[in-house]
């Protein structure tokens, strides 16, 4: 893993989260799963996610919890959070949506091609509909694990499977146009050599840009950065 700001960030929350009681940590971890890079940048994240950390830490020092400071408020309480942070960023959401989209497609293609086909030449099929179908299966992943799930994630019983069926109703529905449509289109061959580099020069260029991305977000935040190293 290429190491930056949010990584060196990341281990050391991933260290004092063992220091915690498991009932604080489970709290801490429903209201992170509210703040996606939607709501928050993946830098203040991790921030918020250390200050969290601390104030569990300092209420096991006082024989105290968060379950007894927050209570049943925690989505409020996330969103009070949400609402003092400096908000999402727009770059940072293109270039995710860009990194899984080519590291799916590199996946899949390849996969396909070779556990399927044994070569990585070509197949037959229809990229008129193949194209199209991968590319909506990783933007409805995508926008459920961004948007839709933050949204139920502190909910309970039945509204917290809610993210689930709606993501599989969304994939039943794409699916079901495009066979539908398939059967109008006929098959080709589709290429897959060309899809496997530029899915694979599309991660790696997503992922540099990325991590420069990040370099931005911490600019003039590096205090406590310094101290982990």
């Amino acid at each position: 893993m290429i190491e930056n700001e949010i990584t060196l960030l990341k281990r050391d929350n991933e260290n004092q989260a063992l220091k915690l009681r498991e009932a604080d940590w489970q709290i801490i971890k429903n209201i992170m799963k509210s703040t996606s890079i939607f709501k928050v940048n993946s830098y203040d994240r991790e921030v918020i996610q250390r200050d969290l950390i601390g104030m569990a830490q300092e209420l096991k020092l006082r024989d105290s919890s968060l379950d007894e400071v927050i209570g049943d408020d925690v989505k409020d309480f996330a969103n009070e959070i949400i609402n003092s942070s400096s908000g999402p960023c727009i770059r940072e959401i293109w270039l995710n949506f860009l990194e899984m989209l080519s590291r799916y497609f590199l996946f899949f293609f390849t996969a396909i091609a070779i556990g399927g086909y044994g070569n990585l030449s070509s197949w037959l099929g229809n990229p008129v509909i193949l194209y199209p179908f991968y590319t909506i299966t990783v933007l409805i992943a995508f926008v459920t694990e961004g948007i839709i799930t933050p949204l139920f994630i502190t909910e309970k019983g039945f509204k917290k499977n809610l993210p689930w069926l709606i993501s599989m109703l969304l994939f039943a529905s794409v699916t079901a146009l495009l066979y539908f449509l398939s059967d109008n289109l006929g098959t080709r061959e589709v290429q897959v050599e060309p899809t496997i580099v530029v899915s694979g020069l599309g991660f790696i260029t997503a992922k540099y840009l990325n991590v420069k991305n990040i370099h931005r977000l911490a600019k003039g935040k590096k205090n406590f950065i310094d101290d982990l190293k």
